[in-house]
């Protein structure tokens, strides 16, 4: 393929992603094969909505060198992996889906479904975890790879690879992945709810006043309230959200207390995380900006769901304590100090 073509797919499929909510900000790849020797991704931390044809970095396959300033992403190795034992893949998307993202941390081997789904077929096959962006990460995936024929991969605590002849068949395959893993919980008696929204429940008095007197006291940040129907669910447990997914380590904190409605016991958990539960209300979600914020609220979200979703087979199990640690102080030393500002602890 050449590769102005290459890097305008790139750059298309970013923007589908963040807008099917396949990913939050910019967690997730995309890359284009070019031919036998090469292809193209998306950078590492870069918004997706503001991509152009000079952000796409070009990497060599065999050895994963690059011309440029501009660092690839950092699960480059991965796509490698995959145009090299896959030629018919020219394709590749690393997305964090919800409903694929909830059996991720279920403790599977494979997910074996009831009948197949179109490029997903009717088992799919999950990568041992490791960290995010390591080599470890990227042979898990590489030995899956060697057994699996299938185009969709569940990475445990992480999410998902997709892989296809061309975009249009990789696409496919993504969103045939989550119907996939949707029917899967639901047949086991889960419930998969659609987001929610302010509207689910009315928000108490005492907390509208707690989000004014923020807005005028000058605090820095922008904080929003979530009241989506897992997250509600989750408040009423009365106990802490610990990281099930390590974007919730990376991008939440090492865990989201959860409090009753106190002004003081609230600031005093946005302080140690970007996330804090109130009891039986729904939770409090802090960013830079209101995109930050939300991008804390889809994710904070998104673990309590997938918190739901592994109580139906075992009882959940979160990440490593240490494993939890060493992203979230990756996190802030280097994701978030980029050009495009992540959502981070909150600091006063």
């Amino acid at each position: 393929m050449e590769r102005t073509e290459a890097k305008q797919l790139v750059i298309k499929a970013g923007l589908e992603l963040v807008n099917s909510g396949l990913i939050a900000r910019t967690w997730g790849n995309v890359s284009c094969r070019i031919d036998e020797t090469s292809f193209v991704i998306t950078p590492s931390g870069r918004d997706y909505l503001t991509l152009t044809a000079d952000d796409i970095v070009e990497v060599t396959i065999s050895d994963l060198s690059y011309k440029g300033s501009i660092k690839p992403s950092s699960e480059k190795g991965i796509h490698a992996a995959v145009y090299q034992l896959r030629p018919d893949i020219n394709f590749v998307i690393h997305t964090h889906q919800e409903n694929a993202s909830a059996l991720s941390a279920v403790d599977f081997t494979a997910v074996q479904l009831a009948k197949s789904y179109p490029g997903v077929g009717d088992c799919i096959i999950c990568a041992k975890y490791a960290l995010p962006g390591t080599k470890a990460l990227c042979k898990n995936v590489t030995d899956v790879l060697k057994h699996s024929g299938g185009n969709a991969l569940i990475l445990k605590h992480h999410g998902t690879l997709c892989l296809g002849k061309d975009y249009e068949d990789t696409f496919k395959t993504a969103h045939q992945l989550e119907l996939a893993c949707q029917d899967y919980i639901n047949s086991k008696g889960g419930r998969i709810e659609a987001a929610g929204n302010n509207d689910y429940i009315k928000i108490p008095q005492e907390l509208l006043g707690y989000l004014e007197d923020w807005e005028q006291s000058g605090k820095k940040g922008c904080l929003i309230w979530n009241s989506d129907p897992d997250v509600m669910h989750y408040s009423r447990l009365h106990k802490d959200l610990k990281p099930l997914l390590d974007d919730f380590t990376q991008i939440v904190g090492l865990k989201a207390k959860t409090v009753p409605f106190h002004p003081g016991l609230i600031a005093k958990a946005l302080r140690m995380s970007s996330a804090v539960l109130v009891q039986d209300m729904g939770a409090l979600c802090w960013g830079k900006s209101k995109k930050d914020a939300e991008a804390v609220s889809m994710i904070t979200r998104k673990n309590c769901k997938t918190f739901f979703a592994t109580t139906l087979f075992e009882n959940p199990k979160s990440i490593k304590w240490i494993e939890c640690f060493l992203m979230r102080r990756n996190y802030l030393k280097n994701y978030s100090k980029i050009s495009e500002k992540q959502p981070a602890s909150m600091e006063h």
